[in-house]
Parts: structure tokens; C-alpha cells; sequence
């Protein structure tokens, strides 16, 4: 399926002279029993195709032409299709079904109309709710795509769009505060890097972590470092080559004591508080604190090792920094580039 049939499918489901949907008194019950109007009770209801609109924007979820063509076989052959779960409004001064859940079974049953496929009824199911209720529905259904990371980003930010905040968002949809929190870190980061993770090539946690961390530049900048010695890394291994040890992705990682050093540190300091009594402390006196030579190679080793670390983290930030204004410069020079050839299509035009 191409993606001009899908788009033109899209177009059809959408079509509105106002693009405004008025909410109906009536629902699928009393529409069954308006003879003018082809909606039919048969455990459940089944109305002519051609009243289901998809309003434009409402669908949290990007139209998939591989997932609207499996939809478009499933009718062309009558097999089983779940039900369509849909509202009631007025479109245009005339009565539609607007789709809440089932925009890509909508698409595939104009595409398969288009096509030649005698779809006189389909079956649907009226839900009940206000808007929060609709939007929280599309995204917990089952029977819908799973959502992508940005996907879902973009609806916890609907809903806060409705009034709620992040507890009520989180209550909604049966997750934690943090969690929506989380997903709407990545609505910060540039489109380049929400395109890495909507196309898979990027982990979402790693991107929100890294925004929260450093910033969205600084995020973009370790994700497209990231994926570069993932790339040479996979090519290497196809090749039948070694692969080589990436010093760029070690380079931008922050380091930090390991555990069993930090508790090594907490016996010294335990061992050196130990020596200290509250009555010197009262009446303000010189404290003196001794350690065996073993525990002081200790101490000045750590202490060795806590400046390294330091000096490795202060590089991090600074190669961080300036892979983010690199990825910065080469956005604006790519513009002006674009910009260049379009102006030489026109003299040339």
C-alpha cells in the first residue's frame, strides 16, 4: 500500500467543511431506530462505514500503512475485525460516528471501499465519558498499536492539557507520577533525537535521564555519539573485524567511586569519628586523630582516585558541551546550505 492511498484514505475518514464536531444528544440506541439513518442493533450495533469520521489530531497513535494493510486484508477476506468504539457528534449538520479507539481499522475500511470491497455495515460500540475518559481509553487499549515512547509522551501531555497534572494523569492511566514525568522530559529534547527513539534507535530511558542529567542538546549530542560507535561497532562485527574500543562514548560517561571504595572510605571515617569524644568537642580542644600506615595508604590512595574521577567528569562535561554547540552549528550550516539550494532552483527556474 502506498502511502498516497493511505493519505487519501485519511483524507476521506477526515473530510469536514468546518473541521468541528459538535457533541449529539443522541447516541447509538436512539440513532438505531431512526429509520434515515443506516445504524442497525445486532448484539451490539452495526452502521454504514461511511458515518465514521476521525477527527483530525484526536489519534494518539501515527497512522501505520503495514498495520491499516493487515486491517484491509482481515475485511477484504470477512474475517474478524473488533469493533469500532466510537461517539456520537454532528459534523457539518449531519450525524457521524467519530472514532475514539480504531483510527487504523478506519483507514483500512475506507481503503478497502476505494478498493471495491462491498462494506455495507461495520460493527462499533458507543463509549461513554467526557474527553479525559476518551483519551484515557485510546491509550490503554488493547486492541490498538502499542504506543511509542513519544507517542505516549505526547498524550500524558494532552491530558494535562485537559486540566489534570501529573498525579491525576499518572491515576488515569494507572502509573506513577514519576513515570509520566519521565515521558514528558522527552517532549524537551530536539527532533532529532525524538526521531531516534520513534524509529528505535535510541532508548527512551537513556534520552530522559540524559535531558534531566545535562540538558536536551547535551542529550542529543551523547545519543548520536552513542549510536555512531553502535553502528561502527555492528559493521566491524559483519566484516568479521574486531571491533575497535570506542573512546568517544567511554570519554562522555561520568565515573564514580565503586562501591567497595566508598565503604572502604566509611571505615576510615568510622574509625576516625571513633577517636573523637564529645568532651573535647565542648570544651573546644585540639582533636588529634591517628591511623596505622595501612589505613593511611588507603586514605591517600582515594583520595587519588576521588581527583581522577573528578578530572575524568570536568572532561565529560566539556566534551559534552562541545559535541552539543558542534551538533548546533552543523543544524544552522545545514539550514543555510538548504536555503542556498532552493535559491538556485528558483534562478534556475
Amino acid at each position: 500500500m502506498t502511502t498516497t492511498n493511505i493519505q487519501k484514505a485519511i483524507a476521506t475518514a477526515t473530510a469536514t467543511a468546518t473541521g468541528v464536531a459538535l457533541a449529539s444528544k443522541d447516541g447509538l440506541r436512539k440513532l438505531s431506530g431512526n429509520k434515515d439513518i443506516d445504524v442497525k442493533r445486532v448484539n451490539g450495533f452495526n452502521a454504514d462505514p461511511r458515518m465514521l469520521w476521525i477527527e483530525e489530531g484526536f489519534n494518539v497513535r501515527d497512522i501505520d500503512a503495514e498495520h491499516v494493510e493487515g486491517f484491509v486484508r482481515s475485511y477484504t477476506d470477512g474475517k474478524y475485525v473488533p469493533p469500532i468504539e466510537v461517539v456520537v457528534v454532528e459534523v457539518d449538520g449531519v450525524q457521524r460516528l467519530k472514532v475514539v479507539e480504531g483510527h487504523h481499522r478506519t483507514v483500512a475500511i475506507y481503503k478497502a471501499i476505494e478498493s471495491g470491497v462491498d462494506l455495507k455495515a461495520v460493527s462499533v460500540i458507543e463509549v461513554t465519558g467526557n474527553e479525559v475518559d476518551q483519551l484515557a481509553r485510546m491509550i490503554k487499549s488493547a486492541e490498538g498499536r502499542p504506543l511509542t515512547a513519544i507517542e505516549l509522551a505526547n498524550a500524558y501531555n494532552r491530558m494535562m492539557g485537559m486540566g489534570l497534572n501529573q498525579t491525576q494523569v499518572a491515576e488515569e492511566l494507572a502509573t506513577t507520577p514519576a513515570q509520566v514525568n519521565n515521558y514528558l522530559l522527552l517532549l524537551k529534547a530536539p527532533q532529532e533525537l525524538k526521531a531516534m527513539i520513534q524509529a528505535g534507535d535510541y532508548s527512551a530511558t537513556n534520552a530522559w535521564n540524559n535531558i534531566r542529567k545535562h540538558g536536551a542538546d547535551i542529550a542529543l549530542a551523547m545519543a548520536k555519539e552513542e549510536v555512531r560507535a553502535k553502528s561502527e561497532k555492528k559493521a566491524a562485527k559483519q566484516k568479521g573485524e574486531k571491533p575497535a574500543k570506542s573512546t568517544g562514548t567511554s570519554a562522555l560517561k561520568k565515573i564514580k567511586l565503586a562501591p567497595k571504595k566508598v565503604n572502604s572510605m566509611g571505615d576510615i571515617v568510622s574509625s576516625l569519628a571513633s577517636q573523637v569524644t564529645l568532651e573535647a568537642l565542648e570544651e573546644e580542644q585540639e582533636v588529634k586523630l591517628t591511623m596505622n600506615a595501612e589505613m593511611a595508604k588507603k586514605l591517600l590512595s582515594l583520595a587519588a582516585e576521588l581527583d581522577e574521577i573528578e578530572t575524568h567528569n570536568a572532561k565529560a562535561d566539556q566534551m559534552m558541551k562541545e559535541l552539543a554547540v558542534k551538533a548546533k552549528q552543523d543544524e544552522k550550516e545545514g539550514v543555510v546550505l538548504e536555503e542556498k539550494s532552493e535559491e538556485k532552483l528558483e534562478i534556475a527556474a
